[in-house]
């Protein structure tokens, strides 16, 4: 990626990255405040999204905050991949990658042949 002037690229990928790391922070911090509120148990003055081992309240609202986050960016990096998974192909005589539109290589210039979808 370095070699062909992709440092500003590199730049532009993490930044985006770092966006989306902290949007999907920001939507699974209101899920679960929403949940916390949602399952408020006013007898006990506590939530459900919490557990007692040997006296100690344990919440572990933290726990399926990062859940949430890891499963946004999961699905944010999926979608990424199946959108530009078919845009590049591998060129038979120089193993280089070039568009799936090229009919030469850019590389070594080699015909190729048509593909089909």
């Amino acid at each position: 990626m370095l070699a062909h002037g992709g440092i500003a690229l590199l730049a532009v990928v993490f930044a985006l990255a770092a966006a989306t790391v902290s949007l999907a922070g920001a939507v699974a911090v209101e899920v679960v405040r929403v949940l916390q509120q949602s399952l408020y148990d006013p007898e006990t003055g506590g939530g459900i999204l919490q557990f007692t081992i040997f006296g100690t309240d344990v919440a572990y609202a933290y726990i399926l905050q990062t859940a949430i986050v890891v499963a946004l960016v999961a699905a944010a990096l999926f979608g990424l991949w199946r959108v530009t998974r078919g845009a590049l192909r591998t060129c038979p005589e120089c193993h280089s990658e070039i568009p799936r539109e090229a009919s030469i290589c850019r590389y070594c210039t080699t015909e190729l042949a048509a593909m089909e979808d």
